[in-house]
């Protein structure tokens, strides 16, 4: 059976700011190589492993409140905007080498075990999203691969109504499942609309320098169903784990 091994991850961060949200764009670089065999079937890739750590402060709540809430947020919602790229790998593979840019965030690039861009002439041919991915099975099944798939998540918080006061922190630590390498990486936001934006407090750092917040004084609460209950994955033809 084929081998998958991921060689790398890589990570970066950038401001996010808009009308209504406050945060960061947080990209993770996945570099996958298959290495195939003679015999056996063909071996999926790993499954996406992005686990969160989630600390919420609340201070304009009567009373004053926190909730954490962690998990992997693969397993949790694999169709969210953020993670769909990878439950869609192989048909953005394919769609790539045929010069159709994804139309959601992130991005994925099959290449040959040298590291060139496999073309679009390099696949079977094929027209529907089951077919595009089944041609990409079938070339790394018999020349192995070098798989890039890149994840753009966007932690951010809506700008703050009324009296409202937040403060959090988010701790990541991304990879694959079955090991090798993970990132490790925070971000803490306070918004606080008595004061203005330039007082707020941004902070997005490429390590755990970060691991906690002091919540002294604050209620422990249950995290909002919106953030905790999982969602079923309906996966559309070609999407997979």
């Amino acid at each position: 059976m084929g081998v998958w091994t991921l060689e790398s991850v890589l990570q970066k961060s950038s401001l996010h700011d808009t009308s209504e949200l406050f945060g960061n764009h947080y990209i993770v670089n996945f570099r996958l190589r298959y290495t195939p065999s003679t015999f056996g079937s063909y071996v999926e890739t790993p499954k996406l492993y992005w686990f969160e750590t989630i600390i919420m402060k609340e201070h304009h709540k009567t009373p004053r409140s926190w909730w954490k809430f962690e998990t992997n947020m693969y397993t949790h919602n694999p169709l969210s905007k953020t993670l769909e790229v990878w439950a869609k790998r192989y048909i953005l593979a394919y769609n790539h080498a045929a010069g159709i840019p994804n139309s959601g965030k992130g991005y994925v690039r099959l290449m040959d075990n040298k590291g060139v861009p496999v073309p679009r002439a390099g696949l079977t041919a094929a027209n529907t999203d089951a077919e595009k991915a089944q041609a990409v099975r079938n070339y790394i099944k018999s020349n192995g691969c070098v798989l890039f798939i890149e994840v753009d998540d966007i932690p951010s918080i809506n700008i703050p109504r009324g009296a409202e006061h937040k403060e959090r922190l988010l701790i990541f630590n991304c990879g694959v499942e079955g090991g090798g390498p993970r990132t490790q990486a925070i971000q803490y936001l306070d918004v606080d609309s008595a004061r203005p934006k330039t007082a707020w407090t941004r902070r997005f750092d490429l390590s755990w320098t970060m691991t906690n917040l002091d919540t002294t004084g604050f209620t422990q609460v249950q995290p909002p169903a919106l953030v905790s209950n999982p969602r079923q994955p309906l996966f559309a033809a070609g999407e997979c784990w």
